[in-house]
């Protein structure tokens, strides 16, 4: 890219005069106008949505208080009118008549009763009375005599002796809470209820076998030795024994299941296959360090090479074949990475690996122009181009000139790039936007 053209160097050209009628780039303010940051920001109210697409929104067919209709029969009209069936009325069949069941009349109810009588419901619990259960009420005994033994309940609350009358704690038979008392076990035969820790007494002839219920202690010996970690209260308190701590019955069918399907920490997973006699600081797998030194991680990242291993080879760019020497010995062999000597071709191959010079840089893989994305790179920025080509591209781009201002900012471009009847675009814009420059700086 040549240097760009001064601006002293284009007012002196003849049509300079021309280009005083192109306004200034930019917004210019109107008189007596504030334009700040927020009228540049208030882009105005939302656009809403198109009336075709509105029936597709989630918002519309979700939308509260409202029917929830598919988008496909959105657009349907709604049938005028209610819904359902008209129905017509007929005597007698009001909602008050249809609701009502009771009849009225004293002979309407006595027939009633006499259909219902048949049920065995309404035998054994009649409307009003108690449930009849089929017993014999002796003679003397009826609705106007009652059933017990009168114990003048009024005069005894009055007299603060009604919870007696509840609970009789001084009956013949005693207190339900007193284990030698018959009521206790009259408790005990109806309900179970034993006293806290009253041993349970089936009535067995004690003395017939010669032994004290009170006294006597059921079951094996334990050693003096083996009294306090076998005994029933440590069996039964296993945290008070530290051998007895981790106990805890399992479903062995669970266990087993856990022994061949969950991972140990540190220790092999069983397969079923029973103890193979391995003592218990077996280990299992090939040792990292054996015997004799190892290459470490920095050795095997920086190599031990030596100086002789690391030198060059004896046939790098030259041939050491006899017969095969006739040539300069600064010729090098093999193919450039960049191919320079030969063209690119116009359509490239996906399969073709080779650079030829025109790759991108690291600069413009970091930052790409903004036309990157439509596959425009700098260089069709750059590339010489003839007039006729350039005023075409121009015209796509919407940017009209006349033909004496395209005429004399080509000139210029051209002596800018050194080429013959040919400029690039970016040297033909700078060109342009100097020469703009110098016109209003006039």
């Amino acid at each position: 890219m040549g240097p760009l053209v001064e601006p002293n160097t284009l007012s002196r050209e003849p049509g300079a005069k021309l280009l005083a009628h192109i306004p200034a780039a930019g917004k210019v303010p109107k008189r007596n106008s504030y334009e700040g940051t927020k009228q540049c920001l208030d882009f105005g109210p939302r656009p809403t949505t198109p009336e075709k697409e509105l029936k597709y929104r989630q918002s519309t067919l979700h939308e509260p208080g409202k029917i929830v209709k598919h988008f496909g029969s959105a657009n349907n009209a709604v049938p005028e009118g209610p819904y359902g069936i008209r129905t017509v009325s007929k005597p007698n069949e009001s909602v008050p008549e249809s609701i009502r069941s009771y009849p009225e009349s004293a002979l309407l109810q006595w027939d009633m009763q006499r259909r219902e009588e048949v049920y065995a419901s309404s035998k054994r619990e009649p409307l009003g009375k108690g449930y009849v259960r089929g017993h014999r009420i002796p003679e003397g005994l009826g609705s106007h005599v009652p059933f017990g033994k009168p114990v003048h309940a009024r005069e005894l609350s009055s007299a603060g002796q009604a919870g007696k009358v509840i609970f009789p704690a001084d009956h013949p038979l005693g207190s339900s809470q007193d284990p030698a008392s018959p009521a206790h076990e009259l408790y005990i035969t109806s309900h179970g209820a034993y006293s806290a820790g009253e041993q349970r007494r089936r009535h067995y002839d004690w003395q017939k076998a010669g032994i004290n219920p009170v006294h006597h202690a059921f079951g094996a010996a334990a050693k003096e030795t083996d009294r306090s970690k076998e005994s029933l209260a440590a069996l039964l308190q296993p945290e008070t024994n530290d051998s007895l701590a981790h106990t805890r019955v399992v479903d062995k069918r669970l266990e087993d299941f856990q022994l061949t399907n969950k991972d140990l920490l540190g220790t092999p997973k069983n397969l079923g296959f029973g103890e193979r006699g391995l003592p218990v600081d077996h280990t299992f797998g090939a040792a990292s360090v054996r015997s004799g030194p190892e290459f470490g991680v920095d050795v095997l990242i920086k190599g031990n090479y030596t100086a002789k291993e690391q030198a060059p080879d004896a046939d790098l760019g030259k041939s050491l074949r006899d017969g095969w020497r006739n040539i300069p010995t600064k010729k090098t062999f093999g193919l450039p990475t960049v191919r320079t000597d030969i063209v690119p071709p116009k359509h490239r191959s996906v399969a073709n690996v080779h650079n030829y010079g025109n790759e991108p840089d690291t600069m413009q893989l970091i930052h790409p122009t903004a036309t990157a994305e439509r596959g425009i790179s700098e260089e069709h920025y750059l590339k010489l181009r003839s007039k006729d080509e350039l005023r075409d591209i121009l015209a796509a781009a919407g940017i009209t000139l006349e033909a004496e201002e395209f005429g004399h900012i080509f000139a210029a471009a051209c002596a800018a790039d050194k080429a013959d009847n040919r400029c690039c675009i970016d040297v033909f814009m700078r060109c342009r936007h100097q020469l703009l420059e110098h016109l209003h700086g006039l």
